[in-house]
């Protein structure tokens, strides 16, 4: 079996695939028990880089509830940091 490429485009691909799901997930949480508003952004925010409408709509969370939007940032640096390989 031939090693998965983690190249830009699978990374792009399985993006779009945990947002969309997240989303659609998230849709389904407002019917059902579940965080759905929370599942929402989650989608939102993994997809606003590559998506003009969800660009805008994290524009706007981030201006209407800047401390939130501070604690996101701050929390996502965090997993960065611990997640990326740093090189020797």
């Amino acid at each position: 079996m031939k090693r998965l490429l983690w190249n830009k485009h699978t990374k792009l691909v399985l993006k779009h695939i945990a947002g969309w799901f997240c989303i659609v997930a998230g849709l389904i949480m407002f019917i059902t028990p579940g965080q759905g508003i929370l599942t929402v952004l989650i989608g939102v925010y993994l997809l606003a880089d590559e998506i003009p409408i969800f660009g805008k709509l994290k524009r706007w969370l981030e201006r209407r509830f800047p401390k939130m939007a501070d604690f996101v940032h701050r929390k996502g640096s965090q997993l960065k940091a611990k997640f990326h390989k740093k090189e020797p």
